[in-house]
């Protein structure tokens, strides 16, 4: 009988990966690698190559493999020249740089050597050669001068070199190997955590499965209570056991729905998955100082983060399978390591990441070692109504006239090169402020190459200097770099959707780069990915959704109806009422009415939502001058995450008297929050929600009626609209809730509106009076 091989897996890495992985050590401080570097890096690399003889090889691909017992690992490189003259051999390694030359020492150096050790052992173990001499050269970017290293090396030292260091590698993979495969063992014997499924929850799970499977972008329209987030996971995973796709990125807006997907991760772990999940935080609310600031001065855990945090990978990867905030932060003070940094790395060995839209999409956060290339990666955006205006926020860029001051005193005798930059730059801004005619005043203008050029000239020395003074450089000058990168790249894509808006006030004048139009730039990130689904409660109207959010043709939509009884929810919209800017002081008295009659027949607790504070407040006074008997609670402009809860916690199950609290469309307790039961009886919602009329706003429609002739619906309308469902969407949300929601604006009987209705609202009833209003609540109770 002939025996049966099983072939082992073969892991592949490159050398600098390996190197940079197992060889960090140091401190945290600013890193400095940008788009404009590399790019002259390259450049750089090509003179110096085309300037040698015919004897230099450039860009010679190495490869050496290494048998382990349960898999192979094949290190994987591109040295950068190898010169070969008789029989010495010479390994060139180029590296460009911004910092002085004379600054570079054997700490800078560390990892450029061990890199160019291993192509080193890498070529000699080809040969029958004795010894090796290992070149580095640095050229530094702004000045060309050259500087270069020699080392020599025999055979014995680099091979026990390379050795070691792909036995430390092999003991990572052994740990990841296991891991997997108990991890695809437990996805193969996965159940559905529930009995059953409910009403249209299978159609999802089955559609979400297929655009994994098919590579497709997914917009689902799915109502509140049908169970999202468990019918994308659970597809999401069994894909991922059948090897579609290498990782999830769950992406959330808000807090409260990063809690949700935890939980139904944890949920499937409860019924056998072996699945590892990390939840990233924002780094001012993961810091473990009071103030966030990342160098080693200011900062012990910054201090020395590089040389403890492989040890503490190590703890937390072999110990924690569902790792949260809290858990992320109990280990980086065990291990006295940044709990942001920590965290990115954590990710990097998880099947999930639960996120941010800003972790993958904001040029300015978004995880780089994950999406500068892309992979195999699901992306499972929640709540994706909100993805175009933060997409918006992230595409755009700004710089202004006083963020550039500050410090210019500072570089007039530290870095007279930036101050000449400075100058140039702060010269060019004085003359765009003298073209306006008036004091306060904005336009649209085609972006001026003379700026970029001078911006790539401070941007240029600004990095030299924070280079040359990271221990000492305060955080906003670290931020303003990155405000000038950002710049830079978000001016070399203006053709995807973009307007230049310059403002001046008064003596300072800012210039913006305005993402009027997301969807080009989201479907180069989608583009890197295997698949994306996109789902929400108010993912309505779809077409305006898969337009702005950057659908194409072969993309798929589902549209899901709610699975409540529809004699629950009692639907009210009072037409005789205007809320627009100009009528709200003559509305109020007639908005407090309403309210009155609206809760005046069941004990219970109310939400009133309204388009602004200043029109809360003003209504808010005279309910309270006129009616007094129940308990009252009014939203601040200002809430930190303790009034917040203090806030919901007044909605009380069962509630022995009434309360009606007072908030804002758009805010923290319009969306994401959960107030199923008695908790929350009706909903009063004031006003159909338009954003706050602005510059920029009206920029947004022009843009969309030049291209489709829908400038005010995707500017104004449709967000608005969004924020009406949102809000009204926090009455119904479990199949044995009961309650209502009154809508107060005769707009809301328009046919423009009534045409985006979700098909939950095509029973409501019009009403011309609060007695009226009193009439149909008091039968619906």
């Amino acid at each position: 009988m002939e025996s049966c091989k099983v072939s082992k897996a073969q892991i592949r890495i490159s050398v600098r990966n390996m190197i940079e992985f197992l060889l960090r050590s140091g401190d945290i401080h600013i890193a400095m690698s940008s788009t404009r570097q590399l790019q002259q890096g390259t450049k750089i690399h090509r003179k110096l190559q085309a300037e040698t003889g015919e004897d230099y090889q450039a860009e010679v691909r190495l490869s050496l493999e290494t048998e382990f017992e349960e898999f192979s690992i094949l290190v994987e490189g591109i040295a950068d020249g190898i010169l070969q003259d008789g029989e010495k051999i010479i390994i060139d390694e180029i590296k460009s740089t911004s910092v002085p030359l004379e600054l570079i020492d054997e700490e800078y150096s560390y990892l450029h050597w061990a890199q160019a050790k291993c192509y080193g052992w890498m070529f000699l173990s080809q040969t029958q050669a004795a010894s090796i001499t290992i070149q580095l050269t640095y050229c530094n970017t702004k000045t060309n001068e050259i500087n270069q290293l020699h080392r020599d090396f025999g055979y014995k030292e680099l091979e026990e070199y390379f050795t070691y260091l792909v036995e430390e590698y092999a003991q990572w993979m052994q740990m990841t190997q296991s891991y997997k495969a108990e991890r695809d063992l437990s996805i193969r014997n996965l159940p559905f955590p529930f009995p059953q499924y409910r009403k249209g929850q299978r159609k999802l799970a089955a559609e979400t499965y297929r655009g994994i499977r098919d590579k497709k972008l997914l917009f689902v329209q799915a109502p509140t209570g049908i169970g999202k987030t468990i019918s994308v996971l659970f597809p999401s995973v069994k894909a991922m056991g059948e090897g579609m796709g290498e990782k999830i990125f769950y992406l959330t807006a808000k807090t409260v729905t990063r809690q949700a997907a935890e939980e139904t991760i944890a949920l499937l772990r409860d019924v056998g998955l072996h699945f590892l999940c990390i939840t990233l935080t924002a780094k001012d609310k993961i810091c473990m100082l009071e103030t966030a600031s990342c160098n080693p001065v200011d900062c012990p855990y910054a201090k020395g983060h590089y040389s403890r945090v492989n040890t503490a990978l190590m703890d937390i990867l072999t110990t924690e399978i569902l790792i949260t905030r809290e858990i992320v932060l109990v280990y980086a003070e065990k291990h006295k390591v940044c709990p942001f940094e920590y965290a990115l790395d954590i990710a990097l060995w998880a099947d999930c990441v639960i996120c941010d839209y800003n972790h993958v999409f904001d040029p300015r956060a978004y995880l780089r070692r994950f999406f500068d290339f892309g992979g195999d990666y699901i992306l499972l955006v929640d709540e994706a109504h909100n993805l175009g205006e933060r997409a918006r926020d992230m595409f755009s860029a700004e710089l202004s006239k006083q963020a550039l001051m500050k410090y210019r005193s500072d570089w007039k005798h530290q870095a007279p090169d930036l101050y000449k930059a400075y100058t140039a730059i702060n010269k060019w801004f004085i003359e765009l402020r003298k073209s306006f005619e008036k004091s306060y005043d904005a336009r649209t203008i085609d972006l001026p190459a003379d700026f970029i050029d001078l911006l790539k000239i401070f941007t240029h020395e600004l990095e030299t200097y924070l280079l040359i003074n990271y221990k000492s450089a305060p955080q906003q000058l670290t931020d303003l770099f990155f405000d000038c990168r950002s710049f830079l790249a978000a001016a070399a894509m203006l053709e995807l959707g973009y307007l230049v808006h310059v403002i001046r006030q008064g003596t300072e004048v800012r210039i913006k780069l305005l993402c009027a139009d997301p969807s080009q730039r989201l479907r180069k990130t989608y583009e890197k990915n295997r698949a994306a689904i996109f789902y929400s409660g108010t993912l309505q109207p779809l077409d305006f959704y898969q337009d702005v959010l950057g659908a194409e043709a072969e993309d798929r939509a589902l549209c899901l109806t709610s699975p409540f009884p529809a004699e629950n929810f009692c639907l009210l919209i009072a037409g005789n009422i205007s809320t627009r800017y100009r009528d709200r002081a003559y509305s109020c008295e007639a908005v407090a009415q309403y309210i009155k009659a609206a809760v005046d027949h069941k004990t219970g607790n109310y939400l009133v939502f309204f388009p602004s504070f200043q029109y809360l407040g003003q209504v808010f006074d005279i309910y309270q001058d006129s009616w007094s008997e129940y308990k009252t609670l009014v939203q601040q402009r200002a809430m930190d995450d303790e009034a917040r809860e203090e806030f919901l916690s007044a909605f009380v199950e069962r509630p022995s008297e009434t309360m009606i609290a007072f908030a804002v469309m758009g805010g923290i307790f319009a969306e994401g929050v959960d107030l199923p039961g008695s908790r929350l009886s009706g909903a009063i919602i004031v006003g159909v929600g338009l954003p706050q009329l602005s510059a920029e706003r009206d920029l947004i429609s022009r843009y969309y009626s030049e291209r489709n002739g829908r400038g005010f619906e995707y500017a104004y309308q449709l967000p608005g609209l969004n924020r009406v469902m949102q809000a009204a969407g926090r009455v119904i949300r479990t199949e044995t809730d009961r309650g209502f929601v009154l809508l107060l604006d005769d707009r809301f009987l328009h046919k423009r509106y009534r045409d985006q209705y979700p098909a939950e609202w095509h029973h409501f009833r019009k009403v011309g009076s609060p007695t009226e209003v009193s009439e149909i609540i008091s039968k619906f109770w």
